[in-house]
C-alpha cells in the first residue's frame, strides 16, 4: 500500500437548506469534516480532487458565504483593487515624466 501526502477527499453531497426554504447541493469531506462551497469547488460534485476553493468547518459558515456570492463581494473587492493598482501605475508614470523634465 502507497501513502501520499496529497489530500485525497470522499465527498458525500449534502442537502443545506438556505433562507426562504431554498436548498442547495453541498460536498462534505468525511475525512476532513469540511463543507465546499458548490459555486466555489464545484467539481467535489463529480468526486473529483479541486486544486482551489472554499472550505467551512460548519454549514452556518457555509451559508454565509453562498449568501455573499449573491453580493459579488469578490468581484467588487478584486475590481476595486486592480483600479487602485492602475491609479498606482498612472501616478508613478507621471512622476517619472516630471522627474525627467526636471
Amino acid at each position: 500500500m502507497s501513502s501520499t501526502t496529497r489530500w485525497i477527499p470522499k465527498w458525500t453531497l449534502v442537502s443545506i437548506e438556505l433562507e426562504e426554504g431554498k436548498k442547495i447541493e453541498a460536498c462534505y469531506d468525511e475525512i476532513t469534516k469540511l463543507y465546499a462551497c458548490p459555486y466555489c469547488t464545484p467539481i467535489c460534485k463529480k468526486g473529483g480532487i479541486p486544486e482551489q476553493g472554499s472550505y467551512f468547518f460548519n454549514k452556518e459558515d457555509l451559508k454565509e458565504h453562498i449568501k455573499a456570492h449573491s453580493f459579488n463581494y469578490w468581484i467588487k473587492s478584486k475590481k476595486e483593487e486592480e483600479e487602485e493598482e492602475e491609479e498606482e501605475k498612472i501616478k508613478g508614470t507621471e512622476e517619472e515624466e516630471e522627474e525627467g523634465e526636471e
